[in-house]
């Protein structure tokens, strides 16, 4: 698969790089986002990559002399009894403006935790004459590493680079499809761009999903469990929210009470899950994230959500050798699961979409007891940035919709739902294909959403 997108990133890494005093740069984010990847389109002929991995640091610095001596060419095969002696003797090695790249830094700071002072004190004496790189999947260590003032390196880095999912449009280019696979594939897939690699080498959905997911001991079966061990010490309590949020427990206090815990003893893992990008926090539109009591998380990263609504609980069939029958079953429930998804998505392009040439803030769901006391609940709602206008949106996965009927059902929710103050009310209407019909004052399609959001 083309390498995609990151032209925000390539921006600021190229330039430093390039400059006359060498950079120290810092580059982190989930396993499979394409880091490596990354890293490798910047680099230029002659700068070193070394891939770290568990061993001891003696074995770690043996081989990583090892590789300067293959990337340039050169013989060298000193024994270096500490990293700070080998870092200075790669100055002699490598040129000026040549790049280090320590790759998976954390698995060297396991068992050199005083690294992190070495590299601070020939930092801060300008000791280094190349370019050096630490890169990790361990979001948590490295953010820390580098982001708190109590560590060694706070304040020490150039750059410092979270590298996110791609954002959904990209996954048109990636795997060549139309808007509405697009929608399909994203919501399964998100936007990982070794997933999409992986299923670019099936020639169906279902194919992809029953060699890559549906099969003992594949690729993908137990991702989650390795994401959180990869950012957590105990993947315990985590694992098990993101099982109760998989199978529709979204109310704290639900999750709490099933676990036997109180609200406090789960703030910790709750706070780590936002933080990784595995989880959201939702309040109604027009509560204050502070005070509001109606909070519900649901999972937001979508491979998560597809695994623990479909892979967990059939996992003892798929072990059994099952899992073609299971994949069956979970293509009939597809279409549901999308729809949540897909509702997602357009909320998010909402800010991001031209609506009658006004600035929008960002939409959320509202839902609750209307005026006649019966639950409601509206799909998307936003306000102009200068709060004179609101924006009530339906989102509609059916393959027949009924424009008429989905504005009719928006328009009474609309009237039964609480009042946000004197604004003028547009509403939108996102369907799954074009629909003819009139009455509402905007409709939007998966390629409108997708357009926005790259």
């Amino acid at each position: 698969m083309e390498f995609l997108n990151r032209s925000h990133e390539t921006q600021i890494l190229t330039p430093l790089l390039s400059r006359k005093k060498p950079s120290f740069i810092v580059i982190y984010g989930r396993r499979r986002c394409g880091k490596t990847t990354l890293i490798h389109q910047v680099l230029k002929k002659g700068d070193v990559f070394y891939q770290s991995d568990r061993q001891e640091s003696a074995v770690q610095r043996e081989q990583l002399v090892k590789t300067v001596g293959e990337v340039l060419e050169i013989p060298y095969e000193a024994i270096f009894r500490s990293w700070e002696a080998l870092l200075m003797d790669l100055n002699r090695i490598l040129s000026h403006g040549q790049t280090l790249v320590l790759d998976e830094f954390p698995y060297i700071l396991k068992n050199e935790p005083e690294l992190p002072s070495i590299l601070q004190r020939l930092i801060d004496g300008k000791k280094l004459t190349y370019n050096l790189i630490v890169c990790g999947s361990s979001q948590n260590s490295m953010s820390e590493m580098v982001r708190s003032s109590q560590e060694p390196l706070y304040g020490r880095a150039d750059a410092i680079l979270k590298i996110m999912p791609l954002a959904p449009g990209w996954i048109l280019d990636g795997l060549n499809l139309a808007a509405e696979e697009g929608i399909r594939e994203f919501s399964i897939w998100g936007g990982v761009p070794r997933y999409w690699e992986l299923r670019s080498d099936y020639k169906s959905l279902e194919s992809a999903l029953s060699h890559l997911v549906f099969r003992r001991d594949s690729i993908l079966q137990d991702e989650p469990m390795r994401l959180l061990h990869d950012n957590l010490r105990s993947a315990i309590q985590p694992y098990t929210i993101l099982t109760m949020i998989g199978q529709g427990v979204h109310r704290p206090s639900e999750i709490a009470g099933r676990l036997g815990k109180g609200l406090s003893g789960l703030a910790d893992s709750f706070q780590k899950l936002i933080e990784l990008g595995f989880i959201r926090r939702e309040i109604p539109f027009g509560e204050s994230i502070r005070s509001s009591k109606r909070t519900v998380y649901k999972i937001d990263d979508p491979f998560m959500a597809f695994y623990f609504r479909f892979v967990l609980p059939n996992k003892q069939r798929i072990d059994m050798g099952m899992g073609d029958r299971v994949l069956k079953q979970v293509l009939l429930h597809l279409d549901e699961f999308v729809a949540s998804e897909w509702e997602h998505l357009c909320r998010t392009a909402l800010p991001f979409l031209s609506i009658q040439g006004m600035d929008w803030d960002l939409a959320s769901r509202w839902w609750g007891a209307g005026l006649n006391a019966q639950e409601i609940e509206i799909d998307g709602v936003a306000q102009t940035l200068d709060k004179k206008h609101i924006l009530f949106a339906e989102a509609k996965w059916s393959l027949k919709p009924d424009p008429n009927g989905a504005l009719a059902q928006l328009e009474k929710n609309i009237d039964n739902c609480k009042k946000f103050g004197s604004h003028k009310v547009i509403k939108v209407l996102f369907t799954r294909r074009e629909a003819s019909g009139s009455g509402y004052v905007e409709q939007f399609t998966p390629r409108d959403v997708l357009q926005v959001l790259k």
